[in-house]
């Protein structure tokens, strides 16, 4: 797998496990308990990039990366004569158009066993164990990088990633806020400790991290000034972020208008507008909410849960022909949920 299409794909298989889990369902003002969170807000995080080497002449030469982070610096440790063909050897495996974990794994390990105070060496580790989704290992070896050297700003960005990917959102918030200690102009990592505070709870914390991520990459359509790339990714997950913290302190309008900007900068992305029509029947805004559904449908005709939401949907505006047409267009879809639907609409 070419490392610089990981974090699109940790993206996309995160929603297709969201796709396919069972159905988590919630009580709502309008017609019944609607199928909630198919995903749409996510981490940002870039695959980090190989350690760097002191001796220019040395193969695979590169930075350590991860996230962004700028002006990372190459550790200060003096390193034993070959530990940069160590580390190239490394890169070189990491970075083949068809990587070779395990020999990049084992080099940066014999590269960390010759010199212990070598930041880069755990940090190669740590960039061979997150490509594979190998977390636990890839945050034990980040946290080696950091202990030998805690200006390594490079580490920071896929430790937290490592952490929020396990679940660990108190530790990975914590990292995140030395990230901003470290680089405090860095949208991504707002907007990823904006994730972060949404699965902690942290709702109002979460809401001002996504407004700083919003703010650093101009709101108003201006390119960011330090060239962070991708900027509208970035963007539209902040505004989604920012919505979700809006719903989770049930400040619907709010949460509305931030996911209508997200659906203006991503126009195709349907979680954006699943998210915002369930939003909108929050609000008790059932004409937009069917909206919103239907712009789902349009992008995803065999998204079953946006069929069976647009049902209740109708219902909730008491147009029992619209309801019906969902149930008969869900049946074929998803026979389980479709069963539902109609259960759900009798019981009206």
């Amino acid at each position: 797998m070419s490392k610089r299409l990981y974090s699109t794909l940790i993206i996309a298989s995160v929603l297709m496990l969201l796709f396919a889990a069972g159905p988590a369902r919630a009580q709502q003002t309008g017609g019944g308990s609607t199928v909630r969170d198919i995903g749409g807000a996510e981490l940002i995080f870039r695959s980090p990039d190989n350690p760097s080497l002191h001796d220019s002449s040395a193969a695979g030469r590169g930075s350590v990366g991860g996230g962004k982070v700028t002006g990372s610096r190459t550790p200060r440790t003096a390193a034993p004569r070959g530990q940069d063909q160590i580390l190239a050897k490394g890169n070189a495996a990491r970075s083949a158009a068809k990587p070779r974990y395990a020999e990049a794994e084992q080099q940066y390990q014999l590269a960390a066993k010759i010199a212990p105070n070598d930041a880069r060496a755990f940090a190669g580790l740590g960039n061979v164990y997150v490509d594979q989704g190998r977390f636990t290992e890839a945050v034990d070896a980040y946290k080696q990088a950091i202990k030998i050297q805690p200006d390594y700003k490079a580490a920071y960005m896929p430790l937290a990633f490592s952490l929020a990917r396990l679940n660990k959102y108190p530790e990975a918030i914590e990292i995140y806020q030395q990230t901003l200690k470290l680089d405090p102009a860095n949208p991504e990592v707002y907007n990823n400790l904006g994730f972060a505070y949404n699965h902690a709870e942290r709702y109002l914390e979460a809401v001002e991290v996504c407004k700083e991520a919003i703010k650093l990459l101009g709101a108003t359509g201006e390119a960011y000034s330090q060239g962070f790339q991708e900027r509208s990714e970035v963007l539209s997950h902040a505004y989604k972020n920012l919505g979700n913290a809006y719903n989770g302190l049930k400040r619907y309008e709010d949460a509305a208008e931030a996911l209508k900007q997200a659906t203006v900068i991503e126009p195709t992305n349907a979680a954006a507008h699943f998210n915002l029509g369930l939003t909108l029947y929050s609000a008790g805004r059932y004409s937009e909410a069917i909206e919103a559904y239907k712009q789902v449908i349009k992008l995803r005709p065999t998204l079953a849960q946006a069929h069976f939401n647009l049902g209740l949907t109708y219902y909730a505006i008491h147009d029992q022909t619209g309801a019906m047409a969902e149930y008969d267009s869900l049946k074929s879809i998803n026979a389980d949920l479709a069963n539902q639907l109609y259960n759900s609409i009798k019981k009206q």
